[in-house]
């Protein structure tokens, strides 16, 4: 059985990048709505632990705040990926193993590329995350769980406006973004009683249409749509895939609380580069999370740098 979620980061600030992931865990068939926390509550834990014994997982909102720090959200976020992937030697290595399309279309936003001076982890030390990454592993092996996928898309500014230009609608672009992770785990996992657990895509309720163009190789069974949850069913022979979108899912499934805060380190991590580049330019300058009333401020103070840079505001601001 698949356990997969899909969240995201960064819909709406003015500036900055759109970040949406998903996280896929395997557990043995036959449970009952399986929960991963109580699964994995020795190492893992939706509250923050005084001890510090356990993994800080939940909505990324819950776990990162800026006058906290990235600390708590890096070392759980790094510890869930090195039980899939390699461990990164920098932030692009890491980028690299989660979002590998990214990097190009990354290096052509000058504020986007690593000063001298960065480190990684970027307020953590590795050795401390590394530890807490075998004592999930080991967890997971005596639980029967696995992390089998654990994604994201990055959309920069110049290709996002180029998506936003395309759907003219910014919840049309949200979905397109995140059916790209839909189509990838029904092709991957399939056959291996999915289910796919989604946070609501920019307030809609209605997706049925969308899915059935997606996958016109499948039946689509419409169980559900009220009020903050709509859910379908995928058929395909014996084969069925569960999908569902609901309001604060980061709260009911792990693999989104997974997502979101992949999500929002990456988005965090990329900012903290923005940032550092415009303030080389321009110091002294204060920093910006990007948002609307804060980054219109920032566009202000940064007037005459962007100018003498010959910034494109096309390339830098978001046209929705």
């Amino acid at each position: 059985m698949i356990l997969a979620g899909i969240d995201e980061a960064g819909y709406g600030p003015v500036l900055g990048p759109l970040v949406v992931g998903a996280c896929a865990f395997e557990v043995p068939d036959g449970l009952e709505s399986p929960d991963l926390w109580k699964r994995l509550k020795k190492v893992v834990s939706k509250n923050r632990s005084r001890s510090g014994r356990t993994l800080h997982i939940n909505d990324s909102k819950l776990v990162y705040a800026p006058s906290q720090g990235l600390k708590e959200l890096e070392q759980s976020v790094l510890a869930v990926a090195a039980c899939l992937h390699e461990w990164p030697d920098d932030l692009d290595h890491f980028i690299r193993c989660v979002a590998n399309h990214a990097s190009p279309e990354l290096a052509e936003h000058r504020w986007y590329i690593p000063n001298a001076d960065e480190k990684f982890p970027i307020e953590h030390d590795a050795v401390s995350i590394r530890i807490r990454a075998n004592g999930l592993k080991h967890e997971m092996e005596r639980t029967g769980t696995r992390c089998v996928a654990l994604s994201a898309r990055v959309v920069s500014e110049r290709p996002l406006n180029r998506l936003f230009n395309a759907t003219r609608n910014k919840s049309n672009t949200l979905f397109s973004i995140a059916s790209i992770h839909i189509d990838e785990l029904v092709r991957k996992f399939g056959k291996q009683k999915l289910t796919i657990f989604c946070d609501r895509q920019g307030g809609r309720a209605h997706y049925g249409p969308m899915l059935r163009q997606m996958f016109d190789d499948w039946s689509l069974e419409v169980t559900e749509e009220t009020e903050g949850r709509s859910v379908y069913r995928l058929i395909q022979g014996e084969h069925s895939v569960t999908i569902l979108f609901a309001e604060k899912a980061e709260s009911q499934s792990m693999s989104v609380a997974v997502a979101s805060m992949l999500c929002k380190y990456l988005r965090e991590a990329l900012m903290g580069r923005f940032n550092a580049f415009w303030q080389g330019h321009q110091p002294g300058v204060a920093p910006t999370a990007g948002y609307y009333n804060d980054g219109h401020r920032f566009l202000k103070d940064i007037a005459a740098t962007r100018v003498a840079l010959g910034v494109n505001d096309s390339d830098l601001i978001r046209s929705r």
